[in-house]
């Protein structure tokens, strides 16, 4: 099972010697062109395989996806297995149908939040209506009472004034005003830590 490796034999000046790093220099420029010369014979598989499996790759992520396997199916092959262009086939088709997958469980994944958003708004409309991280919202949490939870997120993420949260909650402005002054102090400190 020896792997098909085409190498280079360079021819020096007498006296002239090239460092290891130069020696790979120039065997990375040799493999580069080597496999510039594949991607034009392979490339009509590629573009097939993104039309076969009805994607529609305006960004060209998928197109990519398929250079990147046509590089490893270069490097992993093995001349005893097969043709090179079957085994070419068959990484790339994994590669696409991977990229595929991991699409569907990001939309999948959104659309979870999306309806968990929709559905409870008062849990997650903090985290939409502004773009704070959201492992710092949480942190800011963990630390601050249920009372200082609520001036949090009603005063500071969703602009309410100290008077509507007073009457939301059926408690005195100065009130409100306390769990204000006692959540700066805790969430100061919570920010200081994640800034450093």
């Amino acid at each position: 099972m020896t792997k098909n490796r085409k190498s280079i034999i360079l021819t020096l000046p007498r006296n002239k010697t090239l460092g290891a790093f130069q020696k790979e220099a120039v065997l990375v420029e040799f493999k580069a062109s080597e496999f510039n010369h594949v991607l034009k014979e392979h490339e009509r598989l590629i573009y097939h395989l993104i039309h076969r499996l009805g994607i529609r790759d305006s960004e060209g992520e998928f197109y990519q996806e398929g250079v990147i396997a046509l590089w490893e199916a270069i490097q992993t092959y093995d001349e005893a297995r097969g043709k090179f262009s079957s085994y070419a086939y068959l990484m790339v088709k994994k590669a696409l149908i991977e990229v595929i997958r991991k699409q569907n469980r990001q939309s999948k994944i959104e659309e979870a939040y999306k309806h968990a958003v929709t559905s409870s708004p008062a849990n997650f409309t903090t985290s939409i209506d502004i773009s704070v991280d959201p492992i710092l919202l949480n942190q800011i949490k963990e630390v601050l009472s249920e009372n200082q939870w609520k001036w949090f997120s009603m005063f500071v993420l969703q602009d309410r004034t100290v008077k509507e949260i007073a009457s939301k909650e059926m408690v005195t402005e100065n009130a409100v005003k306390n769990w204000g002054k006692l959540a700066k102090k805790k969430i100061q400190k919570v920010i200081d830590q994640y800034n450093k």
